[in-house]
């Protein structure tokens, strides 16, 4: 059977029912989550997010106790109090080894390549995960981690290294960090990117592979550590520079639904990305919130899978001045464009006794006092609010070789 569209249980409903009544017996959280709900149809069960789990211990989702678990990976806790998950070894290396492998065929990686993982490891499920990628896929690892730029540059002249995984702010840091050190990327030899972490624009993706000689693959992975790690969702081969991403609607039960109610969103609407998990055995996903937005798109992707937009950004990382929701990823997709290759942003928010919220994109630039008047102009017909710019010298801003964390917010606490 072809993968099923967003919001279809199609031929799992059996599946899912068994799951339902697992974890409704095994899990604390859902037994009481559910309580007074009889029916296992999807669009009977409430939905939750990660907030709801909080007062259930480090492991709210485990139906199994821990010295069963296979695997544990936990969420970075930027959003929260850190959210840890088990795997089974059946949810870890048969079902997600399973994708991963997919993922790495679908972009031509495979026996013979070699992987450069710089992805975090201790509970972090990107390092394990890419891990599992190259096994999977039959690749050579060397897993790295994140830092140690230098000796990467090394390793990229010396090794056969063809794939790298990283998130999109490391790509920017190394691609940077080599033309500082006088370093063409391009006769790297690489020829795959298994990126993901974080949001990237456009422009972005286009810097880096231009970098990299213009045949760089940037393979995005979408997912998360209660999604099993970045197995969720994947770049299309036709979208190379980014807009939109194929999910994985095989291994998952995938709804867009309402902001405000439980209910799927209109075609073209913004939706919040809904997943369930009809074969998890060890920790059990029904129908969770996973804060990201997006829109899906008519018609079918590559083999099948329903396509979506690029996360438009997550209602976690949304930034309320105001009154109303700014999200970064519109900042950065507009400032990065505009900036040159490999120059850092900052988004500053402030508000002083009486006064209304002020936000200033400070952005690395040696340019005209013009060209940064276009720029705020452009920023404040993007987010339709009063912005302001500031730029500061080159290289003069921190730079990540993880996550980023490009938002400064000073304002008191309320």
């Amino acid at each position: 059977m072809p993968p099923w569209g967003i919001g279809e249980v199609g031929d799992r409903a059996e599946a899912l029912a068994r799951t339902v009544r697992m974890a409704r017996e095994r899990v604390p959280f859902y037994r009481d989550l559910h309580d007074g709900v009889d029916s296992v149809a999807l669009a009977d069960l409430p939905t939750c997010t990660k907030a709801d789990l909080r007062s259930y211990g480090l492991f709210p989702l485990s139906a199994s106790p821990l010295e069963e678990a296979y695997r544990v990976c936990a969420t970075s806790g930027t959003t929260g109090p850190r959210l840890f998950v088990g795997y089974s070894r059946r949810d870890w290396v048969e079902r997600g080894g399973v994708r991963l492998a997919h993922r790495a065929s679908y972009a031509g990686f495979g026996a013979g390549d070699v992987l450069l993982n710089t992805h975090g490891y201790g509970l972090w499920v990107g390092g394990p995960a890419l891990d599992l990628l190259a096994q999977s896929s039959g690749a050579g690892l060397l897993p790295a981690g994140p830092g140690g730029v230098d000796r990467m540059l090394a390793w990229f002249e010396e090794l056969p290294i063809t794939g790298l995984s990283a998130t999109p702010s490391f790509m920017r840091f190394l691609i940077e960090h080599a033309a500082g050190a006088g370093v063409d990327p391009a006769s790297w030899g690489l020829r795959v990117g298994f990126i993901g972490g974080e949001c990237a624009s456009q422009a972005l993706r286009r810097e880096v592979v231009e970098a990299l000689g213009g045949g760089f693959r940037w393979q995005e992975l979408y997912g998360s550590t209660e999604s099993g790690g970045p197995i969720l969702g994947f770049s299309p081969a036709d979208a190379p520079y980014g807009g939109k991403l194929l999910i994985d609607t095989e291994e998952f039960v995938v709804e867009l639904l309402d902001l405000d109610d439980d209910v799927p969103v209109e075609p073209g609407a913004l939706g919040e990305i809904t997943i369930t998990t009809p074969f998890r055995e060890f920790s059990p996903i029904l129908r969770y919130r996973t804060r990201d937005l997006t829109v899906e798109l008519p018609g079918q992707g590559d083999e099948g899978f329903p396509a979506v937009e690029s996360l438009r950004g997550r209602l976690d990382d949304a930034i309320k001045v105001r009154g109303a929701l700014v999200y970064p990823t519109v900042i950065e997709e507009i400032v990065v464009e505009r900036l040159s290759p490999g120059a850092e942003f900052r988004i500053e928010i402030d508000r002083e006794p009486g006064r209304l919220d002020e936000i200033t994109v400070v952005v690395e630039h040696e340019g005209s006092d013009r060209e940064l008047g276009e720029l705020r102009d452009e920023l404040r017909e993007a987010i339709v609010m009063r912005v302001e710019v500031r730029a500061v010298p080159l290289h003069s801003l921190e730079r990540f070789a993880g996550k980023a964390k490009r938002v400064v917010d000073r304002r008191p606490a309320p």
